[in-house]
């Protein structure tokens, strides 16, 4: 038998010969070697290894989007480059891990694919630096919409930079 620490608002789902077992929660577990294992949320730089060994946070994190040098293009066939922070929080463990495969990249994907559409859908006359701002108040709902199927909920999501096509860099 090995042990397993899990602390407070941790979760830790495991697996008995491959499939769903048991959610463990706070506090000292064994588990059987070989026969138990722990398994989590894939790490988005690395997937063969998982975040804080496998153990789910139940508090409020924070995803760095977009993880790759993603092109927006708006409307006026202008390139913009943003960068953003989402702010996320697990509710279902189970949900986090079964329901898809690479959590973080698919909240990357959703994320860009609603954003794109969204600029795409700008009236022509919309300066596209201001209208991304504005963008974030309908952006939340749109999102967690998709996102509960995950076992997650997006809490905020906050411009850090856009670039245009012109260099132009402009801080939030």
């Amino acid at each position: 038998m090995f042990v397993i620490f899990i602390n407070e608002n941790e979760e830790a789902i495991i697996e008995r010969y491959g499939k769903f077992h048991k959610t463990l929660s706070t506090g000292v577990h064994f588990l059987i070697p070989f026969i138990e294992k722990i398994k989590g949320l894939k790490s988005p730089e690395n997937h063969k290894k998982y975040i804080n060994y496998g153990k789910i946070k139940k508090t409020q994190e924070i995803f760095h989007f977009p993880k790759d040098n993603r092109i927006f293009f708006a409307k006026d066939k202008s390139q913009l480059k943003i960068k953003a922070d989402i702010s996320y929080q697990i509710f279902d463990s189970y949900k986090a891990v079964y329901e898809v495969d690479y959590l973080f990249d698919a909240l990357n994907q959703l994320c860009a694919g609603i954003l794109q559409s969204r600029l795409l859908d700008a009236p022509e006359s919309t300066n596209q630096v201001d209208y991304l701002k504005s963008l974030t108040e309908t952006f939340l709902p749109t999102c967690n919409e998709y996102c509960q199927k995950w076992g997650i909920k997006i809490l905020n999501f906050e411009l850090k930079q856009i670039t245009d096509t012109n260099g132009i860099r402009r801080n939030f």
